[in-house]
């Protein structure tokens, strides 16, 4: 599967230069537009808690835990099913 994605002005910050895709993300109702890095070698995506929150995610004690890699390993991250 091949999609589009785009870069901004690289002149402007290094992250800025990094693939970018657009993204629609719906889960109970709820949906929330972002900007997605595109990391094509990546397991996993992640998200930031407050997005998780307003597609209407409640994290609960007994809910499996992730261990997270680089740059947030040392950062909690909680499964979440949603549809992009």
């Amino acid at each position: 599967m091949r999609f589009f994605y785009s870069t901004t002005d690289s002149s402007q910050n290094e992250f800025d230069s990094l693939p970018q895709i657009p993204m629609i993300i719906r889960r109970e109702g709820h949906t929330v537009e972002a900007i997605g890095l595109v990391d094509s070698g990546a397991t996993v995506n992640v998200m930031q808690l407050d997005m998780g929150q307003q597609l209407g995610a409640v994290w609960e004690d007994n809910k499996a835990i992730i261990q997270l890699t680089g740059n947030l390993g040392k950062q909690p991250a909680i499964p979440l099913l949603a549809m992009v």
